[in-house]
């Protein structure tokens, strides 16, 4: 009897030892360097911090490690990976950040690099990209200009093309530095013998080359053919896809709009490939939602939703469709998402997510549906859903000082939102607070954060205008100014530089410094005249018009005024009613003429100017009221103070009625 019970006993125990060992995985990984020949890299700790049930591992001699989960299963997925080796950072952070598929078969590697090897391939890289750009430009406004000599086309022509052309220089160059990066830290030993062929002719400058090695093996027609025979190549489809990827990269950098079709048929087909990968459909709608393809972002995002339990990525993906709804003005839809998208982080947070990776992945939903608030002018709903946001990235701030831009972005946000509101003291209670956080960042890494720190300076001009104390506008603007002045500005990022020129010679303006305004004035239109192909658009030149037109007519010089009123007006007839901001701008231009003719005594011309300006102001008014309303009474104001001034007391009393009528038919 009692060896029996032995004998049960040690059954038992055996038992439950399998039962305890199958419940386990053993995750094997290995750390390598970067460009390598795959390098070992021994010493590096790994942690999983969101998991309380596996313990630190260190890589040994060979790079490799073991992470031994005790409750965890084969699929589940294990997000927060910390990784530290001193001297190094890890390069494909996308791994750590959307997490990673617990397998016994594959090796999990991590790839890290020293942080001068990745300064240096940057560096290289940008040089490449900026040459080939500038490159591209010139040479389409070379073949421009002989077409134009040899009347092949028209004037208009060529200038719509030299546009077009300076578009996408502008939109390049905008991204060279992120696809610097970004190319910066693609592993070569990763990589098959297309890609290696491919980035052989990069690293020589020669990105035609690259992109005709990679439209040489066709991997587009070649993944095609591999779905059609979906059942006897998943293997070989996995395969293709990591090497489409690098050619995505070169593709989007180079631009271009058929360089862009292409890539969206390379991730229509990335997709199709495997319906059930949250991954690739994040990266698509990422793609897309860029592209302004919001149809697409909002279609993959319901198949994510429909296929896929990658419960980080979808969070992910949850708020690519709420701005998706957000941009389509479905507003009821966009807080759908992105409440979704934070009930999955909440979800996570239960099964024993750290601290900080709660608060990274609740951020960005969260500051989205401010901003959908926002837009939706629900503005104390975007007042209450900042200030939630603050307090997460505030404490992110306190956790890691990576954050603190975010921070001080959330706060510039709600500044805006309270200046909207007019509660001017809480407005500039929050830009004070983002710009003593940008301050430290900015003095920590003064070229990354030149840009963001001086427009908060002119963020809080922008209160002290509203709240008419332009002398201290005068003051924070010029503060502005000089942080762009002592700062090599990025190409591409012009445009806010001299919106904050602009500001600074309005405030002169109003407070009536009309030669100093003039001298800001002329530098702002001849930049803008002469430097657009630096991020202008047609709006910054045609304000900077009118602004000019006003600071001439202080000083009474109304010839001189009159021509940039009308330089002005004829920037807003050319743009044929395509942009809002140019259409409402009107009126007030021909206000502008109407008052200056009026100076000079020509009572004809000043009535004509001033009619343009009611039609234009009514036309809106009447495709929609409620969104030109304060637009119309104000031009019906200006043009019964005109009558007025000319003797015509019954028409001033006409227009007066008039825009009494529409402020009645507000307040009903």
């Amino acid at each position: 009897m009692l060896s029996r019970l032995l004998k049960f006993f040690v059954v038992s125990v055996c038992l439950l030892s399998v039962c305890t060992l199958s419940a386990q995985v053993r995750q094997v990984g290995r750390v390598v360097e970067i460009n390598s020949n795959g390098k070992a890299v021994s010493g590096a700790s790994i942690e999983a911090v969101s998991s309380d049930d596996v313990q630190p591992a260190v890589s040994g001699n060979d790079g490799v490690f073991i992470l031994n989960f005790a409750k965890k299963k084969r699929g589940d997925i294990v997000y927060n990976l910390r990784v530290y080796k001193s001297g190094y950072e890890v390069v494909n952070t996308q791994l750590i950040r959307d997490g990673f598929v617990l397998t016994e078969k594959d090796t999990l590697k991590i790839v890290v690099a020293p942080p001068a090897k990745l300064a240096e391939a940057r560096a290289s890289y940008y040089e490449i990209f900026d040459n080939y750009q500038v490159g591209v430009y010139k040479r389409q406004v070379e073949g421009l200009k002989r077409q134009l000599a040899g009347k092949e086309i028209t004037l208009a022509e060529y200038e719509g093309r030299v546009r077009a052309a300076e578009d996408d220089l502008k939109n390049a160059n905008s991204k060279i530095a992120e696809y610097a990066d970004r190319f910066s830290r693609i592993n070569r030993d990763d990589m098959d013998s297309v890609g290696r062929r491919a980035f052989a002719a990069l690293d020589d400058g020669d990105i035609e080359g690259a992109l005709k090695v990679y439209s040489d093996f066709n991997s587009l027609e070649r993944l095609s053919r591999k779905i059609e025979q979906r059942n006897e190549a998943n293997a070989s489809i996995s395969e293709l896809i990591p090497g489409m990827y690098e050619e995505i990269e070169l593709r989007l950098l180079v631009g271009g709009k058929e360089n862009r079709r292409v890539v969206g048929q390379m991730f229509d087909k990335i997709v199709e490939s495997d319906t059930t990968n949250a991954i690739y459909i994040n990266d698509a709608v990422r793609f897309f939602g860029d592209e302004m393809d919001f149809d697409r972002v909002i279609g993959y995002g319901r198949m994510a939703e429909r296929n896929s339990n990658h419960q980080f990525a979808l969070a992910s993906i949850f708020i690519y469709v709420g701005r998706a709804y957000m941009e389509t003005k479905d507003f009821d839809k966009s807080r759908l998402y992105f409440e979704k998208s934070m009930a999955i982080i909440d979800a996570e947070k239960e099964k024993g997510m750290d601290e900080k990776f709660y608060l990274h992945k609740m951020n960005y939903p969260l500051h989205a549906l401010g901003v959908m608030y926002y837009n939706a002018c629900e503005y104390k709903d975007a007042e209450q859903t900042f200030r939630k946001a603050i307090e997460v990235r505030r404490r992110l701030s306190e956790i890691d000082s990576a954050y603190d831009d975010e921070y001080a972005n959330s706060l510039s946000a709600l500044s805006v939102i309270l200046c909207d509101q007019l509660k001017y003291d809480e407005a500039m209670a929050a830009i004070d607070e983002a710009i003593t956080v940008m301050r430290r960042v900015y003095q920590n890494d003064p070229k990354e954060f030149v840009m963001l720190f001086a427009h908060f300076h002119t963020l809080k001009g922008n209160i002290c205008m509203e709240m008419k104390d332009f002398a201290l506008a005068k003051e924070v603007y010029a503060e502005a100014m000089s942080v762009y002045e002592g700062a090599d500005l990025p190409k591409g990022e012009y445009r806010l530089y001299m919106y904050a020129n602009t500001q600074l010679a309005r405030a002169e303006w109003l407070l009536g410094e009309y030669d100093e305004a003039a001298v800001l004035c002329e530098r702002v239109v001849r930049f803008y005249t002469d430097n657009n192909d630096k991020g202008v658009l047609d709006v910054d030149l045609e304000l900077a018009e009118v602004l000019y037109g006003n600071v001439l007519y202080g000083k009474k010089d109304y010839q001189s005024s009159m021509a940039h009123f009308e330089a002005a007006k004829d920037i807003m007839e050319k743009s044929c009613g395509k942009v809002m901001k140019l259409r409402k701008d009107m009126p007030n231009c021909y206000a502008c003429i109407g008052k200056t003719y009026l100076a000079m005594q020509d009572m004809e011309k000043a009535e004509d100017a001033y009619l343009t300006a009611y039609a234009k102001a009514k036309e809106l008014y009447d495709e929609d009221h409620a969104g030109h309303h304060e637009l119309y009474c104000k031009v019906c104001a200006e043009m019964s103070n005109f009558y007025r001034k000319i003797g015509k007391k019954r028409m001033a009393k006409r227009y007066e009625w008039i825009g009494e009528k529409v402020s009645r038919r507000l307040g009903e």
